[in-house]
């Protein structure tokens, strides 16, 4: 039986004109005249008997029928563009896996390890991009990505990979004028943007109550904070497994011996509709592998 699906080029010239509001700019897109996209828009909404459009000066608007499909076709011509790159590039032997990463994690954690995965995957291709905040996997051709978090991701599956615990890190030279957690209350408190309850967090857990935890500079990078922590600009809080290289060079030192669990952890989540995907199945498999060996106990 065939299918009732419009051709591909005229979803295409739907959905680039849908994302730019605009048929001249959709044609750029598509190296394509004007005329030509408009035609297949045209004809799209002859096909399915519904108008797409509406114009609102000299723009355009998508109608009701409009947002209906192009929420439809998204994903599927997502998963079109990905299993045809995947497998050009990997020649049908393997596939491109396209992840997103938070920035410390990945240069501090994933990237050193990635070469066993190529090792023993070597026609699989991954490439790597840094987002912190959470997205809509069917508006991305990212396959899945790697955050510390919770497991709540709305569309999406996620994957525990392992928790995570702070210490309380500075240079040796501080180290030296800091005799107890009420000394803190002298020195600069390090913060890193996205955990702006770190220090607070963990001065509660030691019953430190008369240092502010609100003071000091914010870094968007935990490899900023430690780089700062290394050059005496002040006292950290960090995860522990983010400043091991740091701590084996005694480039830092631990300021005090107590640690704090946090309460999220680090989690992989892709779309659901992805799951199968071979190179983000051997993926999936090797990292949750490797976490395992890395859990803090």
């Amino acid at each position: 039986m065939r299918r009732q699906i419009p051709s591909l080029a005229a979803l295409q010239a739907f959905e680039a004109s849908a994302r730019r509001c605009s048929f001249t700019l959709a044609a750029e897109n598509l190296s394509l005249t004007q005329s030509a996209v408009s035609r297949q828009v045209i004809g799209l909404e002859n096909t399915l008997g519904v108008r797409l459009f509406r114009r609102e000066g000299k723009t355009l608007a998508l109608t009701a029928a409009g947002i209906t499909l192009l929420d439809g076709i998204t994903p599927a011509l997502n998963s079109l563009e990905a299993a045809t790159i995947g497998l050009a590039a990997g020649r049908g032997r393997g596939g491109v896996l396209e992840l997103a990463v938070a920035p410390t994690f990945a240069t501090r954690w994933l990237i050193p390890r990635l070469p066993g995965f190529l090792e023993a995957n070597r026609s699989i291709t991954v490439n790597l991009t840094t987002r912190i905040d959470r997205f809509d996997f069917a508006e991305s051709s990212i396959h899945a990505a790697i955050q510390y978090g919770d497991a709540e991701w709305p569309s999406a599956k996620s994957d525990y990979l392992m928790g995570e615990e702070v210490v309380v890190v500075c240079s040796p030279r501080l180290k030296k004028e800091l005799r107890s957690t009420h000394d803190l209350g002298r020195f600069t408190l390090l913060h890193q943007r996205t955990r702006p309850q770190a220090w607070r967090e963990w001065l509660t857990s030691v019953g430190e109550t008369s240092v502010n935890p609100e003071v000091g500079p914010r870094f968007e990078l935990f490899s900023m904070v430690a780089q700062a922590a290394v050059a005496s600009l002040g006292v950290a809080v960090v995860p522990h497994f983010l400043v091991l290289e740091e701590l084996r060079a005694r480039q830092l030192v631990r300021a005090f011996p107590q640690k704090l669990r946090s309460q999220f952890a680090y989690y992989m989540s892709f779309a659901r509709s992805r799951e199968h995907y071979p190179p983000l199945r051997a993926f999936r498999d090797w990292l949750i592998q490797a976490c395992q060996s890395h859990e803090p106990r």
